[in-house]
């Protein structure tokens, strides 16, 4: 041992420990930046890989370009782009936050109740709409709502297109990488995933089906890329046809979509029905607007020239169609649309152009659009039979052996089914699509050789599924490839006694659309008898369910009186907060009652200000010259949101009587009635337009004033142009002021665009709320009872942005709480509780009497 101390070299081993110790502290100091250098070399290789993925990118734009050329009602005959017309979104009620200023509230939002459920009446007034690049502005995901037919798949469908072809209509979306899918291609729920990229396999699949460039190899990269990049824009189709339990499958599949991938943006489909717990997720739900007059025109035109640019040409258009002057032709389609779905409109100008017009309804035009389709010798009561089923069973979608035994009866028996194929079944062309006589028009002879062994045709599942009336999904799904078609069918179907059993099903837009047909077809007096009875105490839905029955049944019908009196008596409770009694209106305006009029005639002479006001707006809707008078009288004897309706309404009906009066209005009333006049008359292009522009050098000042808020809803570069010079050119400061205050607010963010909601401690009016209080607001904590206590605060702003707030959180406390507003004397809060409350039904909310609350 001693040898060994002698041995060693004292002065280097005291070194070399040293150094070593000072080596492993330094190590152990740099072990964290080492550890991010690694984790950021690799980010980088990621970042790499992911970046080569890219270069698929143009190839994978002209995919979508051609899978969305064919997503729409009338692809037979045209490409998507060629005929699709924008799509408007009903926007919002405007939303501040407390302390911010609050803009000039134009005329439409204070005297038109917020109606999600019947926007054809924002589309009549010209209520503020918000295009879809717009309405994803403030950084929210949507849910695109409206009743079948409205135009949602077409909406997402041109949207991605115009997305790879970089329109400037959507030039905030341009990087955005567009994946146009239906819900059924998900194959909903998934099997066992194991990781994240799992839930996008889905998509992948469906990529693989109609990509023709991209390889299997580089495929998942690229839509792997997509997601993780943030440009993903997932268009997913068809939620809204699901039931419940299907909405709730397709939430759980978004939230594990958005946690993996939160850059990721989502705009889906809903049913105004049920969109489950998507709202939960932050999605917002805006209803599709219907196409106003302008547009319709404007449609019709389009299609007009296409007819004549590839059908008419044809040789067999030559031979089995008359021809027509599409200016008389034109001039007839334009009539009698009010409350027309485009779906509904694009068959009845498809029928007039086909020359296989059935009648003057809505429900003519689908069946002479459905028996076009139906292919040769298949007969029309085998779709019958596969609506019915599919209605009564509650299945969107159903296996394809399942829909051929529905139809197994109507299958014609094979000559030598022994040694015969199934063949496919050839497509539909586009003219013999358009063709009247349906696609039996051209002979539908065989192709086959004349010496050849005839072979086992195919099913009418896979002759309906080629013709167009149904839709076939991986893993042999099938759906009708419209709702409309099932609930029709179904309608035709069945006799009202065997519908019974759909009242007891969920809210799905299956039940609802197969109700509206069988009121179409036969006496639903039992099931209108059930739906006025069923209890619903707050937003009263089997009894709207009912009034929406009205349009399609015959005048005659011996229940429509029942239904009619039921909804006069909600008009008559004052107890009912307006966005529920404007919803009666809208029924009732679009029911097709002859002497509606009369109606709203009466209902102008109630004391009752608020029915006065809802009474204007139908008779506008109607377009009622009789209630012109009445309308004056309303002028003369009402107050705020009347007066407004009935501008509105008198600038609707267009009579000289009628605009008379609006510019006596405008000349004589009181500062608040000349607002209200000028801003009613920017929805007319003609005598409106001109009276504007001669208002601006009226001599009267408080005329020039108003003629700025009515120039302020002009959407045209004339009345922007006009706007910008009264600044500098008035005489009048009063007058100055009031355009520079527009002016300056149409530079600020829309209060209409919805907003990505902050967490509750990075809302600063929380923040001092709380203060007020001594109170704090906890990071990652539910600030509920913040809320609760703003929403009993004197100030109006707090309570506004407490309820804003709280319609994510239907506990019962919060119930609790919300329920004393909607029977309470503001009625603003009123209206805002009720829509609070309609949202969380719309996610699947049982709303408890208000008797559990001491109320009602």
């Amino acid at each position: 041992m001693r040898n060994l101390f002698n041995w060693l070299n004292w002065p280097s081993f005291w070194f070399g420990a040293i150094t070593a110790t000072v080596i492993w502290w330094v190590l152990a100091l740099l072990r964290p930046t080492f550890r991010q250098m690694l984790d950021s070399l690799r980010e980088q290789q990621r970042e790499r890989a992911l970046q080569g993925n890219a270069d698929q990118e143009t190839a994978y734009r002209k995919i979508v370009f051609r899978q969305t050329q064919s997503a729409h009602l009338a692809a037979s005959l045209f490409a998507l782009d060629e005929i699709a017309m924008e799509t408007r979104l009903l926007a919002p009620p405007s939303y501040a936050d407390p302390g911010a200023p609050h803009p000039h509230i134009e005329i439409t939002e204070q005297a038109i109740p917020y109606l999600p459920d019947y926007p054809e009446i924002a589309t009549l007034y010209k209520d503020q709409t918000l295009t879809i690049p717009e309405a994803l502005s403030g950084g929210v995901n949507l849910i695109l709502v409206g009743q079948p037919g409205m135009g949602k798949t077409t909406a997402l469908a041109h949207l991605a297109s115009q997305i790879v072809n970089r329109r400037p209509e959507v030039q905030s979306l341009h990087e955005k990488i567009p994946f146009f899918i239906h819900v059924a291609d998900l194959n909903l729920p998934l099997k066992d995933p194991k990781k994240a990229t799992d839930f996008l396999n889905p998509i992948v699949d469906k990529l693989l089906e109609v990509s023709g460039v991209l390889t299997a190899g580089k495929l998942p990269g690229f839509v792997e890329y997509a997601f993780q990049s943030g440009r993903a824009l997932l268009l997913l189709d068809g939620v809204d046809e699901l039931t419940p339990n299907g909405v709730q499958e397709v939430t759980a599949y978004l939230r594990v979509i958005l946690r993996q991938f939160p850059r990721a943006r989502v705009i889906t489909t809903g049913a105004p029905e049920h969109v489950g717990g998507l709202l939960s997720l932050g999605f917002v739900p805006l209803s599709i607007m219907p196409w106003n007059r302008q547009q319709q025109r404007t449609f019709l035109q389009t299609w007009t020239m296409l007819w004549q640019k590839y059908v008419a040409p044809e040789a067999w258009a030559q031979a089995f169609l008359t021809p027509i002057d599409p200016i008389l032709l034109n001039r007839w389609l334009l009539e009698g649309n009010t409350g027309l779905t485009p779906l509904e409109l694009t068959l009845k100008v498809w029928a007039a152009y086909a020359g296989d017009v059935r009648g003057a309804r809505p429900v003519d035009a689908i069946e002479a659009h459905l028996r076009r389709l139906l292919p040769p010798q298949a007969p029309i009561e085998a779709l019958y039979a596969i609506g019915a089923q599919a209605s009564l069973n509650a299945l969107p979608l159903f296996e394809s052996g399942r829909a051929k035994d529905w139809t197994k009866s109507f299958e014609p028996a094979p000559s030598a089914p022994s040694e015969m194929p199934e063949t496919t079944a050839e497509p539909v062309s586009a003219e013999t699509a358009a063709a009247p006589g349906g696609a039996g028009l051209l002979g539908g002879k065989s192709a086959s050789k004349k010496n050849a062994a005839p072979p086992r045709p195919a099913s009418l599942v896979s002759q309906m599924t080629v013709s167009g009336i149904l839709a076939a999904h991986g893993g042999s799904l099938v759906r009708f490839a419209h709702p409309v078609y099932l609930g029709f069918l179904a309608g035709k179907a069945l006799s009202p006694a065997q519908a019974e059993p759909i009242l007891n099903q969920p809210p799905w837009l299956g039940r609802t659309t197969t109700l509206r047909y069988l009121a179409a077809f036969g006496d639903v007096s039992a099931l209108t008898n059930a739906l006025l009875t069923t209890e619903d105490h707050i937003l009263l839905r089997p009894r709207l369910t009912a009034a929406r029955l009205l349009r399609d049944a015959p005048p005659k019908a011996p229940w429509r009186s029942a239904v009619i009196a039921s909804l006069i008596q909600i008009l008559q409770n004052e107890d009912h907060p307006a966005g529920l009694r404007a919803q009666v209106i809208a029924a009732l305006a679009l029911s097709g009652e002859p002497n509606i009029g009369a109606l709203f005639r009466q209902l102008m002479l109630s004391p009752s200000n608020e029915l006065r006001r809802l009474a204007a707006l139908g008779a506008g809707v109607v377009h009622d010259s009789k209630s012109v008078e009445a309308l004056i009288q309303v002028l003369n004897t009402s107050a705020g949101v009347a007066r407004q309706a009935a501008c509105l309404a008198l600038v609707e009906i267009g009579t000289p009587e009628a605009l008379e009066a609006i510019a006596t209005a405008l000349l004589n009333g009181d500062e608040e009635l000349r607002i209200a006049a000028a801003e009613a008359l920017a929805n007319n292009p003609v005598e409106g337009y001109e009276t504007l522009k001669d208002g601006v050098t009226s001599q009267d000042i408080l005329v020039r004033r108003a003629i700025v808020y009515g120039l302020a809803r002009v959407r045209e570069d004339w009345a922007r142009d006009l706007l910008s010079k009264i600044p500098t050119q008035d005489e009048q400061w009063v007058v100055r002021n009031a355009a520079v205050e527009i002016l300056e607010a149409l530079q600020h963010p829309n209060p209409r665009v919805p907003q990505r909601e902050l967490p509750p401690e990075q809302m600063p009016w929380l923040i001092e709320f709380a203060g007020k209080y001594g109170m704090g607001v906890i990071p990652g904590e539910p600030a509920t009872d913040l809320f609760l206590l703003a929403l009993k605060d004197d100030n109006p702003d707090y309570r506004r942005a407490a309820l804003h707030y709280l319609r994510h959180t239907p506990t019962e406390n919060v119930l609790a709480a919300l329920y004393p507003h909607l029977y309470g004397e503001d009625p603003e809060m009123r209206e805002g509780v009720f829509q609070v409350l309609r949202e969380m039904a719309m996610s699947g909310v049982r709303l408890p009497a208000p008797q559990k609350f001491g109320l009602g």
